[in-house]
């Protein structure tokens, strides 16, 4: 199988013609359907060949020919059902190709010498030979040099067998027989030197054309990439409900307007706000967070919260829950949106308690007093974009305000629920009562009653206290930050920018030398081109891969026997007339090239005119008026502009 990554190239690479897809690409859309379309086109001729000889009872006068057309029809059906059934015998195509070339000479020459006196007869089998020639070019599955190899090899034969029989044959007038093999010699020169040309005309169209769909194909997949990259970027600003819709509107807004000029400034015009029920809203706030931040450089302060919410966003994955904002040290999120999930309650308060149980870890690994305070109240929002240039995903309502609120009067290390929650949530946890009124009047004044959810994790750590606590003692001359930062690490969250090396960057500024900065520098450096690198090879199989199920598809007689929007029937005529319309006015390439070859075959008609047919002013006048305008032609294509 062609190896990967080697088909991600720009314009100016040199690609060879050895590649080993461009050979599967040859064999696809050249060399198998065209092999098929011999084959069916020769046994379609010979049965209808030795049918005419039956019908006029001609077949014991060409006993042996009957017989060597019957033989090479079997070889030529048995073949046909080989490269229809399995598409595996490409790697036999050479050797199919020279069995057809093998039957063509036997055939030619059996009917050659079935009657030993007749010369007329021999003469006949010139065309015969020349198509055999131009099929070798044409239609078999033969590079360049093997093609001229057996096509010589080919007119050599027929010239030396039919010269020899000459010589051992008394006939009168060997002179004008001699002259009528030059003329064979120079009918297959011509046949040769067309058929080469044709043949190297069709590989670099050939080529031309791989290159140009291998281009079309990297361009798109390139174009697919960005476009990935670009949705990925705007799911992470905005949910994929919410962007689906504020795209389908500007993609039909842009349709509707023709001239850009003309839009306004702002981005949409609609307002992507809705109303959902039943949902559950968590507010989340660390405590001692503020006297830890005292202690702790900026950078510092960035990666630790990195880190943590990092943490906190895979905690909202896997309890089904949707975080909408960020704001300072206090993280928030919704249980319910864009799809209402009937344990929306039950998703909250399990985030929240595994919030809570991770800064418990993080506290009781480092010696950090810290602690995290949970609000969790169910309800109605309105959810939706604002903004008109920065956009911005955020939910309203009076719930949403009292969650916040539930959050501000919580426990530390405890969550704080609604009557409304502790509702939805049945008999899934145990409760205690609250007393959320007696730490926020607001909650006083509206009469709301509040509970603590009993995490039931608690009961199994009171039923393991007599096993040894770890010991933090070891870390504790380290600063609060670092010990935060480095356990944090060790927890392998999926994160943001977690291919960055933020131990050594996180060192403190007293400790941190210039070759540190500089190593750190060469370590970022090294994972963004390894990276990249990655990201390259992954463009490069996609190409590979879209390539190979193109190549798959493709078909020499596709276009003729099956159906097609662009092409009409058998013309290959454009559907579109302007486009058909354009083809016609581009310039054709090499067309000098396709005159001198016209010039040449005319040139060997000349001389072949001049061996065989007698000399006369009318024939001279003739070839001349041709060749007077053939020179002209030839003048017109290569004045310069």
């Amino acid at each position: 199988m062609p190896a990967k990554g080697k088909y991600f190239f720009n314009e100016n690479d040199d690609c060879r013609i050895s590649d080993p897809l461009y050979e599967k690409y040859r064999y696809t859309s050249q060399q198998h359907p065209l092999l098929l379309l011999l084959l069916f086109i020769a046994i379609i001729f010979w049965t209808t060949l030795i049918v005419m000889f039956f019908i006029f009872h001609e077949a014991r006068t060409h006993l042996a020919f009957i017989i060597a057309v019957c033989a090479a029809l079997v070889i030529f059906a048995v073949m046909y059902l080989l490269l229809c059934i399995e598409s595996l015998f490409r790697r036999w195509l050479s050797l199919f190709g020279v069995t057809i070339w093998i039957c063509f000479l036997i055939v030619g020459y059996v009917s050659l010498f079935e009657k030993e006196s007749d010369y007329q007869l021999w003469q006949q089998q010139v065309p015969f030979f020349l198509f055999t020639i131009f099929t070798v070019y044409t239609m078999l599955p033969f590079g360049m040099r093997g093609a001229v190899i057996i096509s010589v090899l080919s007119a050599l034969s027929h010239i030396i067998v039919l010269s020899t029989v000459v010589s051992m044959t008394p006939m009168e007038n060997k002179d004008s027989i001699l002259f009528q093999l030059l003329a064979n010699a120079v009918i297959f020169l011509c046949g040769n030197l067309m058929g080469a040309f044709h043949k190297r005309q069709m590989q670099v169209a050939s080529w031309d054309l791989y290159r140009y769909t291998l281009k079309c194909i990297q361009v798109r997949m390139k174009l697919k990439i960005e476009k990935r990259q670009q949705e990925n970027l705007l799911l992470s600003i905005l949910p994929a409900h919410i962007s689906m819709e504020m795209k389908l509107a500007i993609i039909e807004r842009l349709k509707e307007t023709n001239d850009n000029r003309q839009m306004h400034d702002n981005n949409f015009h609609s307002l992507y706000v809705k109303r959902h029920q039943n949902v559950s809203i968590l507010y989340a706030d660390i405590v001692g967070f503020t006297r830890l931040a005292s202690d702790c450089s900026p950078k510092e302060l960035v990666v630790m919260l990195n880190e943590l919410f990092g943490k906190f966003d895979q905690i909202a994955k896997e309890n089904e829950c949707m975080r909408i904002k960020i704001l300072g040290d206090c993280y928030y999120c919704v249980s319910g949106l864009p799809v209402s999930l009937p344990v929306h309650a039950r998703n909250c308060v399990k985030m929240g308690l595994d919030m809570c149980e991770a800064i418990k870890q993080v506290r009781e690994a480092t010696g950090v007093d810290i602690n995290m305070r949970v609000g969790i109240h169910s309800g109605n929002v309105l959810c939706g974009v604002i903004g008109l240039r920065k956009w911005q995903y955020d939910v309203w309502s009076h719930d949403v305000s009292l969650a916040n609120r539930m959050e501000s009067a919580g426990v530390p290390g405890r969550v704080h629920i609604t009557e409304a929650t502790l509702n939805h949530l049945g008999k899934a946890y145990e409760v205690e009562e609250g007393n959320g009124h007696l730490r926020d009047p607001y909650l006083e004044s509206m009469n709301i009653k509040t509970y603590l959810v009993v995490d039931p994790r608690s009961k199994q750590c009171v039923s393991n206290n007599h096993l040894p606590k770890t010991r933090v003692n070891d870390g504790l001359k380290m600063r609060a930050s670092v010990r935060m930062t480095r356990y944090l690490e060790s927890w392998g969250a999926a994160r943001p920018f977690a291919h960055l090396n933020h131990r050594e960057s996180v060192s403190s500024d007293s400790s941190s030398s210039q070759g540190r900065r500089r190593r750190v520098r060469l370590e970022v450096m090294i994972v963004i081109i390894q990276l990249n690198s990655s990201q390259k090879g992954r463009i490069e199989e996609d190409i590979y891969d879209e390539m190979m199920s193109t190549i798959e598809g493709l078909s020499s007689t596709n276009p003729w026997c099956g159906k097609s929007d662009d092409f009409c029937g058998f013309s290959l005529i454009f559907a579109e007339p302007g486009l058909e319309k354009e083809y016609r006015t581009i310039p054709i390439l090499k067309l000098k090239s396709y005159f001198v070859c016209a010039s040449f075959v005319f040139l060997c008609i000349f001389l072949i005119q001049m061996f065989i047919m007698p000399k006369t002013a009318k024939l001279g006048i003739s070839f001349g008026i041709v060749a007077a305008i053939i020179v002209l032609i030839l003048f017109v294509c290569f004045a310069e502009k």
